[in-house]
């Protein structure tokens, strides 16, 4: 069975904004800077749902674990 990208991208949008609400309040608890805090959020949350994305499509090339019909 393959993935579509759209499916690809709409599994990593919705991981990350579960992160990226988490990622914030760490973020806020340890600064308590705004400014801090939302550039450390924002940068990460783009890094990380394009690694999300690159990964999510590499495992759909590999065949390992996956059942034929």
């Amino acid at each position: 069975m393959k993935e579509t990208h759209s499916r690809s991208v709409s599994k990593a949008i919705t991981y990350r904004i579960a992160a990226t609400i988490a990622l914030g309040i760490i973020t806020w608890i340890y600064t308590k800077e705004f400014f801090t805090t939302s550039a450390i959020t924002i940068v990460f949350t783009i890094v990380a749902t394009a690694l999300f994305y690159l990964n999510e499509r590499a495992w759909n090339r590999i065949k390992w674990g996956k059942r034929r019909k």
